[in-house]
């Protein structure tokens, strides 16, 4: 629909310019709900967030399309289709988009919908050019305290382009006569509501003086103070406001509808088809692959609505950054991206989020700050520069506020356009970058990067348009009927998330570390050493399949256990080798449960915390399940073989040691090379110099060291 003409040029008695006042809101209701009762035509509601911005036109406008086949299911009854304005109430959508409000209003009144009933519905006050779209639908619905307008909130000059849009718009609808639309939009405007005996006329002063040559004029009223914003209850005097309805129960009794058909969100009633994707855990290049191959695969299988739910302290903003243009490039008007944050989207992670269409978090979860990238002033410009060129300019965004969650130094202020008053946030390079620069005034600052912002924090900031406790809330809030279908992860992910879970990862250390022990207390190689190296193993593989071990730290671990087996076998005592190796086995653990080797930033800090008071917890559990393994394991019935029995006091005592040297004995288990042997009638810790020796063996004692007694293999000779 093209916009033609000026003010000037239209002719007030095209048609029939007249507005009949009915009064009383029943007998309204009742001429919209006897229209349709009979037979209820399909209904459909549809919320526009305001303001109208980025590429909330393009999502209405495929939300309705998805629509359609439903809207024309009946033949011979057009299907009513409910636009909600959605608007903050502390401003009233101010900051709509003209060009993108023009659009809406264009799709609205055109021909594609020529065969549906179109109402806004008005809840709260809407402002700016947010009134537009409005004035396109067939019939208003305004609660009674609602106001609309003023249209010109979002800039105050108006020019004849504006003027224009406006007046071409209702001239489609005739929902308001042009002359009343302009006056909502034009400070300048004078528009006046002639009574005469044919009814009421709508037009501008200017015009009054033909009228009244044309026909008698029994009362004037002008419409001011301009431009105008007249209540729910004034819009009903006027006749610009059809029905009064506060909330979706007085909407669905006015128009006839049957109850609960109005759902909260229902642009699920156009055909939602939604998916979940999980990013967990540190961000490498693996957990990019995977989430852009479970994006493709769900586009290319029909979802509309895919959900980026994520927990993750980032970790390699060179991924995040390839993921956030992939999600960007997604088409919004056949996939509406929305990211949901229940806990933490650190760092880059909070890139991935804030690429998304629209971002849900939990009250209490975070976004933004130090993660486990470091992210350093080289690094913050290379991913400002990336930011700019493949997300904020695709979604028609500034980018400081959310380069601001990453990058380092970066000061974002809250900026006020003086025309209208709307608010947006800009640091000073990519204000003076504007073409409309000087139509912005920078005002306090909001942070110096990186922000962390909470979820009250970044819904204040316009960064999170939903707050929602869990998923089953993110779904009703986006009316999506039951839980979203999780996009299945192949088995080995799921096997992947379960290993490098906190909890798992601390019940292979206790498992490993109990079956070391019990292999020390076990003659011979068994069941503990079998345990503890399949525990070990599992455990570096889960971490280096989840992005945080690679071989250094299997190299340090194995390093670690052949230092603390040389000072127990070859060298006993304690030593260098001891300490070392319980160092290295220490540093190994802590190293593969993080993404990082020395903390660069409070986060770290944390993270380092965390992973050593873990390493402490499974120090005490082990400790805890040897001292209950030697307590009753050798008397544990079937299980007596697993684990040596301790020794009598009558059967083993330490003291003066070093008179067994040269005394002669025989071993009761195998030495490799630690073991137990029965020497001068008594049952004595022993080992050897490194030599294999079987039960049942004679050997003699060549020396005492370190309280432990080095024992040789010795032929007996009979006499």
């Amino acid at each position: 629909v093209p916009i033609r003409g000026t003010a000037a040029e239209a002719d007030p008695f095209d048609a029939d310019p007249f507005e009949s006042v009915v009064a009383g809101e029943a007998v309204v209701a009742g001429e919209v709900a006897g229209e349709i009762a009979a037979s209820p035509p399909p209904v459909v509601a549809i919320p526009l967030v305001l303001p109208i911005t980025g590429n909330r036109d393009v999502q209405l406008r495929a939300a309705v399309e998805r629509s359609l086949p439903k809207l024309e299911s009946m033949p011979g009854k057009r299907g009513v289709l409910v636009v909600r304005f959605d608007a903050d109430e502390a401003d009233g959508g101010i900051g709509s988009d003209f060009g993108r409000a023009v659009e809406v209003a264009r799709f609205l009144a055109g021909p594609r919908l020529a065969g549906v009933k179109t109402v806004a519905w008005l809840p709260r006050t809407i402002r700016g050019h947010a009134v537009l779209p409005a004035l396109a639908c067939e019939e208003i619905v305004m609660a009674p305290d609602a106001v609309l307008g003023p249209a010109n909130a979002d800039e105050q000059a108006v020019d004849d382009a504006v003027r224009a849009a406006y007046r071409q718009i209702a001239s489609v609808r005739r929902t308001v006569s042009p002359e009343v639309a302009v006056a909502l939009v034009d400070p300048s405007a004078r528009a006046v509501r002639v009574s005469t005996e044919r009814g009421n006329l709508f037009v501008s002063e200017s015009q009054l003086p033909e009228i009244r040559k044309r026909m008698a004029v029994l009362d004037v009223e002008e419409l001011q103070p301009a431009p105008i914003a007249p209540t729910g209850r004034r819009g009903r005097e006027l006749g610009i406001v059809r029905l009064l309805a506060e909330t979706p129960a007085d909407l669905e009794r006015g128009l006839g509808l049957s109850p609960g058909s109005l759902k909260a969100d229902a642009t699920a009633s156009g055909g939602w088809k939604a998916v979940e994707i999980v990013i967990a855990g540190p961000i490498d290049a693996g957990t990019v692959a995977r989430a852009r191959g479970r994006l493709e695969a769900a586009v290319a299988e029909g979802a509309n609505f895919v959900g980026f739910r994520i927990d993750s302290p980032g970790g390699a903003p060179e991924q995040s950054l390839a993921l956030a243009a992939a999600i960007a490039a997604t088409d919004p008007a056949s996939v509406r991206t929305v990211a949901y944050v229940p806990r933490e989207a650190r760092a880059d992670a909070a890139l991935v989020a804030l690429a998304c269409d629209e971002l849900a978090m939990h009250p209490d979860a975070v976004i933004g700050g130090e993660g486990a990238a470091v992210i350093d002033q080289r690094s913050g410009e290379a991913i400002a520069a990336a930011w700019r060129e493949s997300v904020a300019s695709r979604k028609g965004r500034p980018w400081s506020l959310a380069v601001a969650m990453v990058k380092p130094g970066l000061v974002v202020h809250r900026a006020t356009r003086e025309r209208s008053g709307q608010t947006a946030y800009f640091s000073e390079e990519e204000l003076g970058a504007r073409d409309d620069r000087d139509e912005w005034r920078l005002g306090p600052q909001v942070g110096t990067g990186p922000i962390l912002a909470g979820g009250r924090t970044a819904e204040s900031l316009g960064l999170a348009s939903q707050l929602v406790d869990s998923a089953e809330g993110l779904a009703r809030a986006y009316g999506i009927d039951g839980p979203m279908k999780r996009f299945e992860p192949r088995w080995s992910d799921r096997l992947l998330d379960a290993l490098a879970s906190p909890g798992i990862a601390w019940l292979l250390l206790v498992i490993g570390g109990a079956g070391l022990y019990l292999e020390l207390q076990t003659p011979g190689l068994g069941l503990g050493g079998f345990v503890a190296m399949v525990a070990f193993i599992i455990y570096f593989w889960g971490q280096y399949l989840h992005g945080t071990s690679g071989w250094l730290e299997v190299l340090l671990f194995a390093a670690g256990l052949f230092c603390l087996a040389a000072e127990i076998f070859v060298l006993p005592g304690f030593g260098v080798l001891g300490l070392g190796g319980g160092v290295l086995v220490v540093a190994s653990i802590v190293l593969a449960s993080q993404s990082f080797v020395l903390p660069s930033n409070d986060y770290q800090v944390r993270q380092l915390q965390w992973s050593l008071g873990g390493i402490l917890a499974a120090f005490v559990s082990v400790t805890a399940l040897a001292v209950l393994m030697r307590r009753w394991l050798p008397a544990a019935p079937g299980l007596r073989g697993m684990a040596l029995e301790p020794p009598s006091a009558e059967e083993f005592t330490t003291a003066d040691l070093g008179r067994l040297v040269g005394i002669e004995g025989v071993t009761t288990t195998r030495l490799a090379p630690a073991g137990k042997a029965r020497i001068d009638g008594q049952l004595h810790d022993v080992t050897t110099e490194g030599h294999l020796i079987e039960p049942g063996s004679h050997v003699r004692v060549e020396a005492v060291r370190g309280g432990r007694i080095v024992v040789s293999a010795h032929t007996r000779r009979e006499p």
